[in-house]
């Protein structure tokens, strides 16, 4: 490494420095406790280490979030409803034929995985401490919601149970989001960023879900 490359490392380090230090100390804090708090338990993350990390006074999490677990509340309160916005208002239109019902299916595959995968340090919070969340209720009972008129209408068979459906389909993005690492470390495929993967994925799922395994 020359002496310029050198110097242009350590001008995007103190840019990089210059612009987490430009942050609100409550946006460093709530960064730095979702980055440890999704790596090791809760009880394992230190208040002292949560400021270092966000370069914050010691007092910083008792003054904005009164203590540890008001900052994780913060922190898991993030994952709101807006994230999902897009899969819930597909949900919200009955399906009007069987094609229409698939592509209705695989665009909230597509969507709820790419909420998920973008609040995923907060995602893997929430389920290491099994806290419930708002958003994903509202979305499991829309999802409910979506299949029973799907079953008035014909659309689907009326024996499916849709309280399993819907849990089996947060099951399925949940855990790609969980062992998005394992399959980057494996597979070589980054979830987040291969979209062609996400589409396979999500029309996989989908002819699963709608077809089954057995030959018609």
């Amino acid at each position: 490494m020359t002496d310029t490359d050198v110097s242009e490392t350590s001008l995007s380090k103190s840019a990089a420095a210059a612009d987490a230090a430009a942050k609100p100390a409550r946006e460093r804090l709530m960064e730095a406790g979702a980055r440890l708090f999704s790596e090791r338990d809760v009880g394992g993350v230190s208040v002292r280490e949560i400021c270092g990390a966000a370069g914050t006074g010691i007092n910083m999490i008792h003054h904005y979030f009164g203590s540890k677990d008001g900052l994780l509340d913060a922190i898991i309160a993030q994952f709101d409803v807006s994230a999902f916005e897009t899969p819930l208002r597909l949900l919200q239109m009955p399906a009007r034929s069987g094609d229409d019902l698939s592509a209705r299916l695989e665009l909230v595959f597509a969507t709820t995985l790419e909420a998920c995968l973008r609040q995923r340090e907060v995602l893997l919070i929430a389920l290491r401490v099994q806290r419930n969340m708002a958003t994903l209720i509202a979305f499991h009972e829309a999802f409910v919601s979506f299949l029973e008129g799907a079953i008035e209408d014909g659309l689907v068979r009326r024996t499916l149970d849709p309280e399993m459906i819907s849990g089996l389909i947060l099951d399925r993005v949940i855990n790609q989001v969980a062992y998005a690492d394992w399959i980057k470390n494996v597979k070589g495929i980054d979830v987040a960023e291969d979209e062609a993967y996400r589409q396979r994925w999500c029309r996989a799922n989908v002819d699963l879900l709608l077809h089954g395994l057995l030959k018609p």
